[in-house]
């Protein structure tokens, strides 16, 4: 009897001791995987939100805590909050995605503009899901936030330097216009007068200043000051009506 009673009183303390070693297994786990996950959103830019609609409580990865320039839990997330942080000029269409998602249930894509503490502008690519109760009511929005501000900044860079060659090519062109059509026509009509022929050096000149008044059309119209394009024909002798 007495060695049933101590094997009967030892196996709850077993199973006891049992239950504490496979928490602790599985709670080191929980730890490694998020710290697994929080290196890998690291590298790749990307964080995670969860928006709990009816208590306002938005939870956010570490990595989305750093995206906003703050430090892992330094803010107490909202839906406010996250507004706030939102560029000024990008509120209404983020408003109106959440708002059309929160009626469809609906997935969203966006590309929105968030603005630091710090005053620098950031480039989100964002996307979420609703989350609904049995009777499809909107419980909650989760979803990710990649930051895209350098490959947006690459694509900047690289239309700001289309832009410049586009103009340096137009530049040659029109420089390689004005030799063709303008200085060599005003050195054909100096020959002509020289030799004497003033009828083909007064040819020369008005076919001259109709080149000059065309080129003019495509260096000033095409910044549309007028003013501009009016003073540069009066200087070569020509009218920008004519």
């Amino acid at each position: 009897m007495g060695t049933g009673e101590g094997t009967t009183q030892q196996a709850p303390q077993a199973d006891a001791g049992e239950l504490e070693r496979r928490l602790a297994e599985v709670t080191s786990e929980l730890a490694d995987l998020r710290a697994r996950v929080d290196n890998a959103q690291r590298l790749a830019v990307m964080g995670d939100y969860d928006w709990h609609i009816e208590t306002d409580t938005n939870t956010w990865s570490d990595q989305l805590f750093r995206i906003y320039g703050y430090e892992p839990g330094a803010i107490q997330a909202s839906y406010e909050i996250f507004m706030q942080h939102v560029h000024p000029e990008d509120r209404d269409k983020v408003r109106a995605v959440h708002q059309h998602a929160y009626a469809t249930g609906e997935p969203y894509e966006m590309v929105e503009r968030i603005v630091r503490p710090d005053g620098e502008v950031r480039y989100l690519a964002s996307n979420g899901q609703v989350v609904t109760d049995d009777h499809g009511n909107p419980l909650r929005f989760r979803g990710t936030c990649i930051d895209i501000t350098e490959r947006v900044r690459a694509e900047q860079r690289h239309e700001q330097v289309a832009v410049r060659l586009a103009g340096a090519q137009q530049a040659r062109r029109q420089a390689g216009e004005l030799n063709d059509n303008v200085v060599q026509g005003l050195t054909a009509a100096l020959y002509a007068a020289e030799l004497g022929d003033l009828r083909r050096a007064k040819a020369y000149v008005e076919e001259t200043l109709a080149h000059a008044s065309r080129i003019l059309d495509d260096l000033v119209l095409a910044g549309g000051d007028s003013d501009l394009q009016r003073e540069a024909a009066a200087r070569i002798g020509g009218s920008p009506d004519a």
